[in-house]
């Protein structure tokens, strides 16, 4: 493993520079116990993802960047992942916690998380979306509380009272 410590981003409205450490790894197992700073694996010559950690859990950098982005052998980006204190958690400005992308820049999926547990968005907007690449919608699934809701519970009209309860009279 390669370890340093560099400079990066002028912190807005200070005249101060961040020190983030950084580890340069070919192996996961290099990612030290309880790593704060940010990780980028390498592989062939490539960097394949770049992850961000804080105490050994994956952590948002910042209110607009992911923890974790991966990237294709290209160096385009494939998708990206939000997360707060190590659970996948949609970005605070309301942005899905998981979006990828196909090779031409479409988006391909979006999914939508809240403490580790997929959740569907506001307004009911379904927690899981897939395009096709032409750009149609290829299907939702809806989820509350990390559990996927069956087509009957995700029509929006309530569901029919039980039928009443036979009476030991009625034989």
């Amino acid at each position: 493993m390669t370890s340093t410590m560099e400079l990066i981003d002028l912190v807005p409205n200070s005249l101060s520079f961040r020190v983030i450490a950084t580890a340069d790894i070919t192996d996961e197992a290099e990612i030290p116990e309880g790593f704060t700073g940010r990780v980028r694996f390498h592989r062939n010559d490539r960097v394949e993802y770049v992850a961000w950690y804080v105490d050994g859990l994956l952590q948002n950098p910042g209110r607009r960047d992911p923890a974790y982005r991966r990237f294709r052998s290209d160096g385009s980006l494939k998708y990206e992942m939000y997360y707060v204190d190590g659970l996948l958690h949609d970005a605070p400005d309301g942005e899905p916690a998981v979006r990828g992308w196909f090779t031409n820049g479409a988006v391909h999926y979006e999914e939508r998380w809240r403490g580790g547990r997929r959740q569907d968005g506001k307004q009911g907007l379904a927690a899981v979306r897939k395009w096709r690449a032409d750009g149609t919608l290829r299907h939702e699934l809806h989820f509350v509380d990390g559990r996927r809701l069956t087509a009957r519970s995700e029509q929006q009209s309530p569901l029919p009272p039980p039928p009443p309860r036979p009476s030991a009279r009625q034989g």
